[in-house]
């Protein structure tokens, strides 16, 4: 649907702005000050911006006075968020050319009400997209970080942001297969937990189809490192 950009130097602010914004089907980004705001717009087309009235070092004030001067923020809609409730503030905002102004502390369902009339006002731009389901273009790889907690000759123990599920084949890179000079075969996800201090996952994996001469290097280097049977992967 529409891009937002929401401003505000109070991280729950965004978190909050984002989940319910982003659950109503919008693409948001999110900005601790004006100088990061400015960098976004500066690099993507916006729908809406949802600017804090008070922030450090550039209020929104000042941050939508200089966008208001510039002609290509001319179809962006602006709202400001404010928990200053002085009739003064409010017409300040109206004067620099906002379209609406929303008082904090915010109220989900009043958020979507006011994106949603600014659109009714303003409807969003439509992005080009092309849907690839059934292509032969669909395949990808994503990447995400890890750390390789254990490795036996069945498999590895590893540490990663990314919610893994039993039975899952995945592709893992390391340092610990670089060092070795092996590349790595699949592997499956045995068991997953979930560390509730950190919110990562702890994940016991297992090597599939892995040739001889892997097996070989790693029991190698396994039993030049001393390695054990206690707590083997």
């Amino acid at each position: 649907m529409a891009r937002i950009l929401v401003v505000d130097d109070d991280l729950d602010i965004l978190r909050m702005a984002e989940s319910v914004l982003g659950s109503a089907g919008h693409t948001v980004f999110v900005a601790e000050d004006a100088m990061r705001a400015i960098d976004w717009l500066n690099h993507i087309d916006f729908d809406l911006l949802l600017s804090d009235a008070n922030m450090p070092h550039y209020s929104g004030f000042e941050l939508i006075t200089t966008i208001k001067k510039d002609q290509k923020f001319k179809d962006l809609s602006i709202a400001m968020l404010t928990g200053l409730r002085d009739r003064k503030d409010v017409e300040r905002a109206v004067k620099i050319g906002v379209d609406d102004y929303i008082v904090k502390p915010l109220d989900p369902m009043l958020l979507v009400q006011k994106v949603n009339s600014l659109f009714e006002k303003k409807p969003p731009h439509k992005y080009p997209e092309i849907q690839l389901h059934g292509s032969n273009m669909q395949a990808g790889t994503l990447k995400r970080s890890i750390a390789v907690e254990s490795v036996s000759e069945l498999g590895m123990r590893i540490v990663t942001e990314m919610p893994l599920r039993p039975g899952m084949m995945i592709d893992i890179t390391a340092e610990f297969f670089n060092q070795l000079d092996v590349q790595p075969p699949p592997m499956k996800v045995l068991n997953v937990e979930l560390d509730a201090k950190t919110g990562n996952y702890r994940a016991h994996l297992i090597f599939l189809g892995a040739r001889e001469a892997f097996l070989q290097k790693i029991r190698r280097w396994l039993f030049s490192h001393g390695a054990s049977n206690k707590g083997a992967a």
